[in-house]
């Protein structure tokens, strides 16, 4: 809660110190929502280096023309795929020598709590400021269920409709 009070906070100062209709370069990008999309597909697949947040920034005041929501469901939907990837990469690295020796020397005990309470820490990473796809990667490195996995992590798009809204809600004062 208090990650998104700070985007928060710094978008609206954002709104009242940075003159975006003066600047062509915000413009240019505003866009061209092709290289963004494919810049927030690959921070999420290496563990949301850039937060979603930013991107709806980008959507409410540099896409010119374009329908806010139909962008966040967007940003939503690219985020549900990266998690994919990275459960099924980490389905992978399970098979690997580096896998097996970090789950020799660090994870063996941890395996058990995983299927426990995998669930849980999905649940909470799809929706909170936690590395989202560094949990799903984890989830898949231990084989967590993949049908579990695709339920849970429809919560994703919960977390994008709510926080969506509180910056739609934002940029209005």
């Amino acid at each position: 809660m208090a990650w998104l009070l700070v985007l928060v906070g710094l978008f609206i100062l954002f709104n009242h110190y940075v003159d975006v209709e003066s600047s062509e370069f915000l413009h240019a990008i505003g866009n061209r929502p092709g290289p963004v999309f494919t810049i927030y597909f690959l921070s999420e697949i290496i563990i949301g280096i850039i937060p979603p947040e930013m991107f709806m920034v980008w959507s409410l005041k540099f896409a010119e023309g374009r329908n806010y929501i139909m962008d966040v469901a967007l940003l939503a939907v690219i985020s549900y795929a990266a998690g994919v990837a990275t459960y099924f990469f980490g389905r992978y690295f399970h098979h690997t020598l580096i896998y097996r020796y970090l789950r020799r020397y660090y994870l063996r005990k941890l395996e058990d709590k995983f299927y426990r309470f995998g669930g849980f820490l999905l649940f909470v990473a799809a929706v909170t400021p936690l590395p989202y796809s560094g949990v799903c990667m984890l989830m898949g490195s231990v084989h967590y269920p993949k049908s579990k996995f695709f339920l849970i992590t429809l919560s994703r798009f919960l977390r994008f409709a709510v926080y969506g809204y509180i910056m739609w809600r934002a940029s209005l004062l």
